[in-house]
């Protein structure tokens, strides 16, 4: 077991990603995240620390592994409560592997009708892309090694508590990297300037 991404560059990274958000949303009357359980909680709520526009908080929580591997099936375990129709939402995951999961809430979350979507990572492991989703706000990129740590519901959530990323297992030896600033929303009204957002889901 080996550190990947410690303390210091996690809050410093949070720090980065919600002034990305904060401009791209600048003067949005109210924003949606949702966050995904329960690997995204501490990366959702400290990012949201962050925010300075209106947030609301709704949490959807599904399921696709077991252990260390992907059972291959999506369980929807808890689903969100809020109205988000016609709504701004920022879904908010803790890393995005084969994308298989994210997809999939992707496409739930589109039949909700909001007015657009938007997704945050604290993880990219695009060596392990199956299905290709979009990702607007990524906070590290990591190689092919299983992650654990801060939230991050892998082994069973038997080490979620550390307040830091750990590489349990994988032969790669790279490091996690951050990722160049994906495109910001285009200048204008939210309501006209995101709304190609939502059809990235399809």
């Amino acid at each position: 077991m080996r550190e990947l991404i410690s303390q210091g560059e996690l809050e410093s990274r949070l720090d980065d990603l919600a002034g990305e958000i904060n401009a791209d949303y600048a003067g949005v009357d109210l924003l949606n995240l949702i966050i995904v359980l329960r690997g995204g909680c501490f990366f959702g709520i400290d990012l949201a620390k962050r925010l300075t526009m209106p947030c609301r908080l709704d949490y959807i929580r599904v399921t696709s592994y077991s252990g260390t591997e992907s059972t291959g099936a999506v369980s929807l375990i808890s689903d969100i409560k809020t109205d988000i129709r016609n709504q701004p939402v920022l879904v908010i995951d803790d890393i995005v592997d084969t994308g298989f999961t994210m997809a999939w809430v992707l496409r739930y979350l589109e039949l909700k009708e909001p007015r657009s979507v938007r997704v945050a990572t604290l993880l990219d492991k695009p060596s392990r892309r199956i299905h290709e989703v979009p990702i607007n706000y990524t906070a590290f990129i990591v190689p092919n090694v299983f992650v654990a740590g801060y939230g991050l519901d892998g082994l069973d959530d038997t080490m979620a508590n550390i307040p830091r990323i750990v590489a349990v297992q994988g032969d790669e030896e790279g490091e996690a990297e951050v990722p160049a600033r994906a495109t910001p929303l285009p200048a204008g009204p939210l309501a006209s300037a995101a709304a190609t957002a939502s059809g990235h889901s399809s």
